[in-house]
């Protein structure tokens, strides 16, 4: 009895047939990643936050002051508010102290100089780390023309639905310490500490995911 032998398919054609194989299978192995979360703009100013420094004088006492005028955007997921971009303006004029003549002598050019320099900025990357709720803020700060790397500490303080303005109220802070002297403020160094601390307040309004 002769058996039927099947002919023998050339190399050619079985490399097609296993490439179309595969084409069929890898829609069933490969899934698209789900799409991320696209980051929203926040502008915030001295209306909802508060721009803050102190220095401390003869190693004994402090002093804080603030700065009138600021604008600041962030670039968020609401969903994953410890990473986001900041950009922020100061306008160094609107710098205020308690003391009288106090604000005169920060804008004066041993100081802010803030007629031949009257903006500072700050541009940042936030991450976050184990705690959810606290993320650490890399930057570059220029003051007076000179740019300086700057590292801030941020808290979420709180988060609760407003449902009057129909979103989230999210409370922030953040600090850091800056030498002033890396940006030519060398006056009265006996008096005044070199080292000057940032403290940041802001309420942002979250919308909807």
């Amino acid at each position: 009895m002769n058996r039927m032998t099947l002919p023998c398919r050339p190399p050619l054609l079985r490399r097609h047939l296993a490439l179309a194989g595969l084409g069929l299978a890898l829609p069933a192995l490969v899934r698209p990643a789900p799409a991320r979360a696209q980051a929203r703009q926040y502008r915030f100013n001295e209306h909802v936050g508060r721009l803050a420094f102190t220095a401390r004088h003869f190693g004994l006492l402090s002093s804080t002051g603030s700065f009138g005028r600021f604008d600041a955007e962030v670039a968020l997921d609401p969903l994953d508010p410890g990473k986001a971009e900041i950009n922020v303006s100061v306008a160094t004029g609107s710098i205020d102290l308690g003391w009288p003549g106090a604000a005169d002598l920060l804008r004066s050019p041993a100081y802010f100089d803030a007629e031949a320099h009257p903006m500072a900025r700050f541009t940042g990357l936030a991450s976050g780390g184990a705690q959810p709720d606290r993320f650490r803020i890399e930057g570059q700060l220029t003051l007076r023309g000179v740019t300086r790397p700057m590292v801030m500490q941020a808290r979420l303080l709180r988060r609760q639905r407003n449902p009057a303005e129909a979103g989230e109220i999210a409370e922030f802070t953040a600090s850091g310490a800056l030498d002033r002297t890396a940006f030519g403020m060398l006056e009265d160094r006996t008096t005044i500490s070199d080292q000057v601390r940032l403290d940041v307040q802001v309420r942002l309004l979250m919308a909807p995911a």
